[in-house]
């Protein structure tokens, strides 16, 4: 998980990964140097699982994922950004998937949530496809990083994500790896991805 100054959403975050029924997890909490209230809010959970780490400068966010990457002690990586959360059965749903060692990647549905007017839309309604998915994401890119979960050798492997892109270094990851690599789609959405007016991407 990569803040900055991520206060308003962030305990909600924060609070789905603490409830999630698979309970093999550990969160690396980068603060990119932030002069809000999110170091308080992240002490307000007392759970061992959780390590907080603070960049001395603001960097830019894929060098920040980068950072946060290498401090992770697991095989597998996943990423939630701090204005979105899980259902508690997110990481649960994959428990048997997750030791297949047939797929390298694995990417979810999400449910879009619009701040402005409070209304939820189901993100995709296609079957999602396994296996090497390049063809697929050439004509509609359809991951969102917050529900992805990727073999830490895979990063390794592509050197992690070019730290020269500002938003758009998990879309130019995935292209590369989807050419070798295996992907298994869960249709189910049990992401919430958070629209609103500061969404970085905009």
């Amino acid at each position: 998980m990569n803040c900055f100054n991520g206060e308003k959403y962030l305990y909600k975050s924060i609070s789905s990964v603490i409830g999630q029924s698979y309970k093999n997890w550990e969160l690396i909490f980068w603060d990119n140097n932030s002069t809000d209230n999110s170091k308080k809010i992240f002490d307000k959970f007392n759970d061992k699982r959780m390590k907080y780490y603070r960049s001395n400068k603001y960097i830019k966010l894929y060098k920040a994922r980068n950072e946060a990457i290498k401090n992770c002690t697991g095989t597998l990586i996943a990423f939630l950004d701090i204005d979105d959360w899980w259902d508690e059965k997110y990481l649960s749903n994959k428990e048997e998937f997750l030791k297949n060692s047939h797929y390298d990647y694995f990417y979810s549905n999400t449910i879009v949530y619009y701040q402005r007017n409070k209304t939820f839309k189901k993100y995709k309604n296609f079957s999602f496809p396994d296996g090497k998915i390049y063809e697929f994401l050439a004509k509609d890119y359809f991951i969102i990083i917050s529900g992805l979960i990727i073999k830490k050798e895979i990063l390794r492997k592509e050197n992690y994500f070019n730290e020269k892109y500002n938003i758009i270094g998990d879309y130019d990851l995935l292209m590369r790896i989807s050419k070798y690599a295996n992907a298994k789609g869960f249709i189910e959405p049990l992401i919430y991805y958070r629209v609103h007016k500061n969404n970085f991407s905009k």
